[in-house]
């Protein structure tokens, strides 16, 4: 099944989602270029350039209490649910002020409902189905959204909480952001099925697949989703397929794909098409749209100026905050 967009919005819920949208993406080119002037240091960045559309309408489905768990390409879902770009980027570079105090680039922010980035792949995907076993035992009708990529689908710990959230009806949507590449593999060449979305058939779910460039049809099938979830009729797949515009890692430069694959790509940048879009619709003007770019940049670069100078974690901080 394939979802496509198709409800009204008014123009303020369109122009938000292409805040968020830009929010996002200037948020983790800061980061990434933190990195490459080395100003940071650690894992290189993963930046979601090209997804930022599944961010911004998955989240603007949810609701407050319903909880997201990222992978390792998580910072737009930190954005898109309302986290400080000052404080994501304090973290990011490894600042006191950060959200998780400048010791790990996983933020976490539990009372935005963001559940820190899976390094591991991927293993945020049966803590969420955990926590929508929780938020059923409790009976309350709040969800968890997993984001996962085409490669992590062929994981055993996917399959597991797909077949243990279908067996108990549980709150949860499976998210997966389908970029075409895992590292350096095709999704065609490691999954053979006709989609990811057509394996939720197996588990007794319902899947659908939707055009990830889109945040509007995202937002609509993640909306069904969580209504479906709400009403108690359990868990829903939703495969949404994308385009990957940067490498696995910052340093990735994709030798591994044609020029005119890449050029190919570019064409579905979700922003520019949905830029595209609003003003094709007259739901924003080009001053209007040249003025939230310049806002978004500006609002950036002063994060990235706070984040510059506040304090490094106290090295006596090192084994604070540490559970088991």
């Amino acid at each position: 099944m394939t979802a496509t967009s198709n409800a009204a919005h008014d123009a303020a819920d369109l122009r938000a989602l292409m805040r968020t949208m830009l929010l996002i993406r200037a948020v983790e080119t800061a980061w990434g270029d933190a990195y490459l002037n080395e100003e940071i240091t650690g894992i290189p960045p993963s930046l979601s350039t090209g997804q930022e559309a599944i961010a911004a309408g998955a989240c603007a489905a949810l609701a407050h209490g319903d909880f997201v768990f990222t992978t390792h390409r998580g910072q737009a879902a930190q954005v898109a649910r309302g986290l400080d770009p000052k404080r994501i980027l304090a973290e990011l570079y490894g600042r006191r002020t950060g959200y998780n105090k400048g010791k790990s680039y996983h933020v976490t922010d539990v009372t935005r409902g963001v559940i820190g980035m899976g390094g591991i792949v991927p293993a945020q995907v049966p803590v969420a189905g955990g926590l929508a076993l929780s938020q059923k035992l409790r009976g309350t009708d709040r969800v968890s959204l997993a984001f996962f990529g085409d490669g992590a689908s062929n994981e055993g710990a996917v399959h597991e909480t797909a077949n243990l959230a279908a067996m108990w009806s549980l709150p949860l949507i499976l998210l997966c952001e389908n970029n075409g590449y895992c590292i350096t593999q095709r999704d065609t060449d490691a999954v053979k099925a006709p989609s990811i979305a057509s394996r939720a058939a197996g588990y007794g779910l319902p899947g659908v697949q939707v055009d990830g460039t889109d945040p509007l049809a995202v937002q609509a099938a993640v909306a069904a989703a969580v209504t479906r979830a709400r009403r108690g009729g359990g868990a829903s797949l939703i495969e949404a397929r994308c385009e990957r515009l940067t490498g696995h890692l910052i340093h990735d430069t994709q030798g591994y794909r044609s020029p005119d694959e890449l050029a190919a790509a570019r064409l579905r940048c979700p922003i520019a098409l949905f830029e595209h879009r609003l003003l094709a619709a007259g739901m924003i003007s080009a001053e209007d749209c040249a003025a939230l770019h310049a806002q978004i940049d500006a609002e950036v670069a002063d994060a990235v100026a706070w984040a510059r100078a506040q304090p490094e974690p106290a090295p006596s901080e090192a084994f604070e905050d540490l559970w088991a």
